[in-house]
């Protein structure tokens, strides 16, 4: 039997967290649940994997959500509450450990050795935060890789590159034909994130980018000014298409299907737009990941891990430690991503569950990517100070590639401001 309550009052606003009334329930075998999943088509593969184990552990789940432009806001104000939520949505990160220095997190440390084997050696890497704690629970993960427009590629006689000198020679090939290699929005702030991610990632390797994210690293060292020009070259040489700031997603998968660009960077959700506009994975899209560029340094992914976390100030902290522990096994997470079609962390989920079945290459190749390093996005990884800055430089950067100094000085002021010398 489905065991949740919708919880609090039955109007909406813009200001107060999405819920409908209900009956109250009892605080003996409960959880209370707060996500920002309220679209429909994103909270029903939810809490499906959570209404297994509230049936399993026969513990109520007292639900609460807000849209998702207003959770960062919402959240905060729910933690520092009287009555803050059991277990809450949240991204693997920086931001988890950044939680936990102002006491609105609990460390899973104590029972995360019980079921952490749910998960592959990639994503417990990112999972376990630069403090050596873990908070979050992990269900789904997305890297973000190369989305390419299978036809142009074989028209101009070009296969996905593995080196940056390919990389060159293909955008090259493209741009003399007529074909722009690359489209990259910014009307977030958060799409050029990826390419910087990837830049650093493969100039100076995991363990600076872990640096970097951490406040430990400069951004005025040498690589990360070296990444910058490399990255400040391909704009220049007008690689990219025009219109950044008007572009968000969805608009860059338009035009990789127009053929007005070639491929972008992106995360398994905008295959969803490639299948729904007719599609076929494997004919008419495929994927790569980002090149290497210092043969020196071992390949690494960037992308997102979401998960679920427990405040421990709540009323029902054990309940919700038996829920976390619950959601990390495969039924569960199973049912989450046959609903959803989002990449799950549970080791043994199987790629056939996924649809059509052409897109289960592509899936499994993003399973085989987990062999690798894999990072949470620049977004995810930081202090959202940091953040902050660099959703409004990036974007100015791709219209001024030449003030690459001025954005990476601005950066270097916010992370001694953040983290100190």
């Amino acid at each position: 039997m489905k065991k949740y309550l919708l919880n609090a009052t039955a109007i909406v606003s813009v200001a107060m967290p999405m819920a409908l009334a209900s009956t109250p329930a009892s605080a003996e075998g409960e959880v209370t649940l707060f996500h920002r999943s309220a679209a429909e088509s994103a909270r029903t593969p939810r809490m499906a994997m959570w209404n297994h184990c509230a049936d399993q552990l026969d513990i109520t789940i007292v639900e609460n959500f807000s849209p998702p432009d207003q959770y960062e806001v919402q959240l905060p104000v729910q933690l520092s509450s009287s009555t803050p939520p059991d277990i809450y949505a949240l991204w693997a990160g920086g931001r988890a450990q950044f939680q936990a220095e102002t006491g609105v997190i609990r460390s899973l440390n104590d029972v995360w050795p019980s079921f952490k084997d749910n998960f592959p050696a990639g994503i417990q890497a990112t999972s376990t935060e630069p403090d050596g704690n873990v908070y979050v629970v992990p269900t789904t993960f997305q890297p973000n890789v190369f989305w390419y427009n299978k036809a142009i590629f074989a028209e101009h006689g070009i296969e996905p590159p593995a080196t940056w000198e390919e990389f060159i020679s293909a955008a090259d090939t493209l741009k003399a034909a007529g074909v722009t290699p690359f489209v990259l929005g910014a009307s977030s702030g958060w799409e050029p994130l990826f390419w910087f991610d990837y830049m650093i990632l493969r100039v100076a390797g995991s363990d600076f980018r872990n640096g970097l994210m951490a406040g430990t690293e400069s951004y005025l060292d040498p690589k990360v000014i070296e990444a910058m020009e490399k990255w400040g070259g391909l704009i220049e040489a007008g690689y990219f298409v025009d219109g950044y700031s008007s572009m968000g997603w969805r608009e860059m998968a338009t035009r990789v299907m127009s053929g007005e660009a070639a491929m972008e960077i992106m995360g398994p959700w905008t295959a969803g737009n490639f299948i729904s506009s007719g599609w076929e994975p494997g004919v008419d899209f495929g994927t790569f990941n980002f090149p290497n560029i210092n043969a020196d340094i071992p390949d690494a992914v960037e992308g997102a891990v979401e998960g679920w976390a427990a405040s421990g100030a709540g009323e029902n902290t054990e309940n919700a430690l038996k829920m976390l522990a619950c959601i990390s096994e495969r039924e569960p997470q199973e049912k989450f991503a046959i609903q959803a079609q989002r990449p799950s962390t549970n080791v043994d989920i199987s790629v056939s569950i996924y649809e059509p079945e052409s897109i289960q290459p592509t899936i499994q190749s993003f399973y085989d990517m987990l062999d690798a390093p894999f990072h949470q996005n620049l977004e995810l990884a930081t202090h959202p100070a940091v953040t902050e800055v660099a959703k409004r430089e990036f974007p100015r950067f791709l219209v001024f590639p030449d003030q690459y100094m001025d954005v990476l000085e601005r950066l270097e002021a916010r992370r001694l401001e953040t983290f100190g010398g």
